[in-house]
């Protein structure tokens, strides 16, 4: 939460800073674009926490993935989108972004709470969140546009713990295979704002935030995403993106024999590009 109250204060510094421009500099933006499409990648930092607690038995596994797993703290988070104008005021949009983590530790050799494991070990992070959301204009005018999001956001989490070798529990040892994994796909409600500010024809600023909670199935979670990027119009069909993104997730799996408590975190710097018809 600490990460998303920073981007609120930096979105305000930044609307505070914004000069008044004269009527003559009018810049249109409701002449804009029917469609756009976009890609890009963020190069972030990662913090994800995973409690696994086993109903049957009691015995906890506390995983911290980038800590004593030695998942890359640092990697990449690739990205699309798009959205559709049917006119000014309404439109829908989508995007998906995919993270692709692994890591095969040498020599394991890791007690998580009361399990030890000695052997080979493989995590994998193979995480995608996607997004269709409705888009209602607020405010418009010449140089700036608020807009109102509600839609669906789909978790699907991937992500696999899985040690073999000598597994030690409460003193006992034995030679066998120890899998944790959190995969499940839900679909939670969106309700976001998405602003928009041209400085000038070519450059602009764009900030938003979404906001995801809901439960289905055997997953409840909490989201919050928020992203603010500097936009520069190369011509009247390509532009480029540079900005920072913001991503964090508590998510809880429940089902009648095991508990998984997951926090999903990472911020860093995106990079892209958009084409508008």
């Amino acid at each position: 939460m600490r990460r998303f109250f920073y981007f609120l204060r930096l979105i305000a510094l930044i609307i505070m800073a914004t000069p008044v421009h004269a009527e003559t500099e009018k810049i249109e933006i409701s002449e804009g674009y029917k469609f756009a499409v976009g890609v890009g990648a963020a190069i972030v930092k990662f913090d994800t926490k995973i409690k696994v607690l086993d109903k049957q038995d009691g015995n906890s596994v506390f995983l911290d993935p980038e800590g004593n797993l030695d998942l890359p703290e640092i990697s990449h988070v690739n990205t699309f989108y798009g959205r559709y104008n049917f006119n000014q005021v309404h439109s829908i949009g989508f995007s998906l972004f995919g993270v692709r983590r692994e890591s095969r530790p040498i020599d394991f050799d890791k007690t998580f709470d009361e399990v030890r494991v000695i052997g080979d070990a493989v995590i994998t992070d193979k995480t995608n969140f996607y997004s269709l959301d409705y888009g209602y204009s607020l405010f418009i005018d010449d140089r700036s546009r608020i807009k109102l999001l509600a839609g669906i956001y789909s978790i699907d989490l991937n992500y696999v713990f899985q040690a073999e070798g000598e597994i030690i529990i409460d003193g006992v040892s034995a030679s066998d295979m120890i899998t944790k994994d959190a995969n499940i796909f839900a679909p939670l409600p969106l309700i976001g704002l998405d602003f928009w500010f041209a400085f000038t024809p070519e450059w602009g600023m764009a900030t938003k935030v979404a906001f995801v909670a809901g439960s289905y199935d055997d997953l409840s979670a909490v989201v919050i995403q928020t992203g603010i990027n500097a936009q520069y119009k190369i011509n009247k069909h390509v532009g480029l993106v540079l900005g920072l993104a913001n991503f964090d997730a508590d998510i809880v799996i429940e089902d009648d024999t095991e508990k998984q408590n997951i926090s999903y975190a990472y911020d860093g710097l995106f990079a892209g590009a958009h084409f508008v018809f």
